[in-house]
């Protein structure tokens, strides 16, 4: 490790460590936002959450008296997720039922989302953003964020018959076709809807300061944690990554400025970010949303690759990823905003990359939920698959001797 990427090591420890300290000496006091899981079962601590933090205009005056804890298993690779059975004194203003995130209460993964500002994001999203993309996501009643803790309280989206979730099998044996293609119908319609638009326009949708490449921090930090998780992630999983995977790798983080330049040039769309199978929902006819801690402007291509790659076996997406990539530039074209076929298969390529660093940094930091180990490894090789499949290598040597001519 050079002294460099040591000091900007030190820096992203320090900067979590720092939050994680502010939310201990706040304590007990009226300041501190809870984080655990008993503490959200408490009537008069959700009573005092959700009218102090209320997204919607009518609920600011819930009483809560009894709380049931359900027993529904939800595993994450980073969150606590409960769903809770409500009595309310009054007016009846929530729903009988609620679905709340909270951050793990393991210190390692609250000073590793800490760092990297996912629950921040996702705050803001809900807050903000959510009630302006024309696809459903969960609505939410209450979200705040504070230090290295986060809630949201939303609808249990599992009282609701319409609606189908996914869960880690499913991610392990893929979706059926026809709702793979129902999927890319949905970033479709996702990416068409803010296309193109200015800087000033996307800033007062969702400003740069979220954006987990090119914010001032989270620039920083997503370049040294991708340049950082590499060695650790072969020692984890030795003989996963072949050495020309490792090479390519190396030589993108090494390149890292051109490459931004590239993968967020020329007009853009709103981004899932995290957009693999788990995130989605289907909701009647339609397809929903949900966990936008990841959520950016970018390519819309991206949102494609990285949910073809992680969602499907690699034996399955060799067979039809032409197929599917060419069905969603058709869907562009029918919302409205065509887009080159030649074009967005060159960035197909490139953005493999990103499903690539994504489980690569998950696995060498290592600061996820350990039920999910089988899952991260099955993503691993679909990764390094992909970026094999489509010679991703290729695709960066052939860019860089572009850039210098």
């Amino acid at each position: 490790m050079s002294i460099f990427d040591a000091a900007g090591l030190g820096l992203l420890a320090l900067r979590g460590w720092v939050r994680l300290t502010g939310d201990v000496l706040k304590g007990s006091t009226r300041y501190a936002l809870p984080y655990k899981a008993h503490q959200f079962c408490e009537p008069k601590t959700m009573t005092r959450l959700i009218n102090r933090y209320s997204l919607l205009d009518d609920i600011n005056s819930v009483n809560i008296s009894t709380i049931l804890r359900q027993d529904i298993p939800s595993i994450s690779s980073n969150c606590q997720n409960l769903v809770l059975t409500l009595d309310q004194d009054g007016v009846t203003k929530l729903p009988p039922s609620v679905f709340v995130k909270l951050p793990m209460e393991s210190l390692l993964t609250r000073w590793f989302f800490s760092v990297i500002n996912a629950w921040p994001l996702e705050s803001y999203f809900f807050r903000h953003v959510a009630q302006h993309i024309p696809l459903r996501t969960p609505v939410t009643y209450a979200t705040h964020w504070q230090g290295s803790r986060f809630f949201l309280i939303q609808e249990n989206l599992h009282a609701d018959p319409q609606v189908e979730l996914f869960v880690n099998p499913d991610m392990m044996n893929g979706p059926p076709m026809d709702v793979v293609y129902r999927a890319l119908n949905t970033f479709a319609k996702l990416h068409a809807h803010h296309y193109g638009l200015g800087e000033d326009e996307r800033e007062a949708i969702l400003p740069l300061k979220y954006h987990p490449f090119l914010s001032p921090g989270m620039g920083r930090v997503s370049r040294i944690l991708n340049r950082l998780a590499l060695a650790p992630c072969i020692r984890k999983r030795p003989n996963e990554i072949p050495q020309d995977i490792v090479n390519a790798y190396t030589a993108s983080v090494r390149h890292w400025d051109l490459l931004l330049e590239h993968w967020f040039s020329g007009p853009l769309s709103l981004l899932h970010g995290d957009s693999h199978l788990g995130n989605f929902f289907i909701s009647g006819d339609d397809m929903g949303m949900l966990d936008w801690q990841a959520a950016h402007w970018g390519k819309g291509i991206r949102d494609v690759q990285y949910f073809l790659i992680d969602s499907l076996p690699a034996d399955t997406l060799a067979t039809h990823e032409r197929d599917l990539v060419n069905y969603y530039i058709e869907r562009r074209a029918h919302y409205g905003t065509a887009i080159d076929p030649e074009t967005t298969w060159q960035e197909y390529r490139c953005f493999t990359f990103h499903t690539l660093m994504t489980i690569v940094v998950s696995i060498g930091f290592g600061a996820l939920n350990k039920e999910q180990d089988a899952l991260m490894l099955e993503l691993l090789r679909r990764s390094v698959a992909a970026v094999q499949r489509v010679d991703y290598a290729g695709w960066l040597q052939s860019f860089l001797a572009k850039r210098e001519r």
